[in-house]
């Protein structure tokens, strides 16, 4: 069993890997997770409460019922025959709520309800961020909750309210490949503009830190929303994970989901700092039926907007790739000479290695001189089947 130094150093270090292995080999290290909630001092307290969710997820893959009997458990301790012993209890409760959306998301309008406690408001608050990003199907009906916050006085509650806001209307309407009916999660006039002179700072956990921000930055917060879908490429099953900006398509991977997903984040940290993400498909719903359509065969060019980050460099050779015309490949040495740079073959691999946007950005039409296939990240036995589609069959 791992000791309570086991578990601050997995804290310290943010090891989710850790988590993983002692959710299968040790899953009552739970409840070292919940001791540790108890304690509210500081960056370590914030990591306890989001591993508690992560490790309940992984347990609930083998115990789905796990995860909804901490939940209830936790309302159980707030209420009066308990004692109320589950101090920061609105916190835990919202990272399980936001890891384990699936079977405690209809905990929802309970975790809402603990707004009316202030000593309970600012975890509820900051567990209905969390679930904005993973899960904003189930902060929709919740509108008429936060609206008063917005109003409050108390600066954190405020902010924490109006990030909220801005999660769930860059979850829709604010994206260029989905426009969503009605004037949803709107304020009178008077107050938006309020919102955003409003410069108060304060705290938020987010990614493993704190980060600052003025109420203002948070009321006009950017976002990047993603999901993944499992498709198939010719005879082979593979999970996508698409992600985009209000101006487009930024990445597009192959792979297992959670792998995508915390190379995302990674990748989004670099390039698009500050940025929360938010798990919706609508958004990218354009993406995946363009995508559907290429794998069958029946597209050949994207309509997609891009919106690519990288070095100078990095872009000018995806600029190159776009340039490979459906059905045909291209060298490493052809991009190096149309990029100037005839002995750069090597540079132009590590770039096609790192394009963020794959399939709809072709890097897959690159291939060695000899007319072998080389590295792809998604596989080189999905790279072979990616040309196979367009009717070029390099060999292996």
């Amino acid at each position: 069993m791992p000791t309570k130094r086991d578990v601050e150093q997995v804290l310290e270090n943010r090891d989710w890997n850790q988590l993983k292995i002692w959710a299968k080999e040790h899953k009552n290290v739970y409840r070292q997770l919940m001791t540790r909630i108890y304690v509210k001092d500081g960056l370590i307290f914030w990591r306890a409460v989001e591993g508690l969710g992560f490790l309940l997820r992984e347990i609930e893959k083998e115990q789905p019922a796990f995860a909804v009997n901490l939940v209830r458990r936790y309302f159980w301790m707030l209420n009066d025959e308990s004692g109320g012993t589950a101090w920061n209890a609105s916190e835990a409760i919202g990272s399980l709520l936001a890891h384990c959306p699936e079977t405690c998301g209809h905990f929802n309008w309970m975790l809402s309800g603990l707004l009316v406690d202030e000593s309970l408001s600012d975890g509820a608050l900051w567990g209905l961020v969390q679930l904005a990003q993973t899960a904003p199907h189930l902060v929709e009906p919740l509108e008429e909750r936060i609206r008063p916050v917005l109003e409050w006085e108390a600066p954190m509650a405020r902010g924490l309210a109006a990030l909220i806001y801005a999660l769930m209307r860059k979850s829709a309407s604010d994206f260029v490949f989905y426009r969503e009916q009605g004037p949803k999660w709107s304020v009178p006039k008077e107050l938006e503009e309020k919102l955003k002179k409003d410069q108060e700072i304060m705290e938020i956990y987010q990614d493993g830190d704190f980060v600052q921000y003025s109420v203002q930055e948070l009321w006009q917060m950017q976002a990047i929303v993603f999901c993944s879908e499992e498709l198939t490429i010719k005879d082979q099953k593979v999970e996508l994970t698409v992600a985009s900006t209000e101006v487009g398509l930024c990445w597009l991977g192959v792979g297992p989901k959670d792998d995508e997903e915390e190379e995302l984040r990674q990748w989004s940290r670099r390039w698009f700092p500050g940025r929360f993400l938010i798990r919706k498909r609508e958004a990218n719903s354009e993406v995946l039926q363009q995508l559907k359509e290429y794998l069958a065969g029946k597209r050949r060019e994207f309509t997609i907007p891009l919106h690519q980050v990288g070095t100078p460099f990095q872009r000018q050779v995806w600029q190159e790739l776009l340039r490979i015309p459906y059905g045909e490949t291209r060298s490493y040495e052809d991009i190096a000479v149309r990029v100037g740079n005839p002995k750069g073959q090597r540079a132009v691999g590590m770039a096609n290695n790192r394009n963020p946007i794959g399939i709809v950005v072709p890097c897959h039409r690159v291939i060695g001189k000899n007319g072998n296939l080389t590295g792809y990240a998604g596989g080189l036995d999905i790279k072979q089947r990616l040309l196979e589609i367009e009717g070029s069959k390099p060999s292996l």
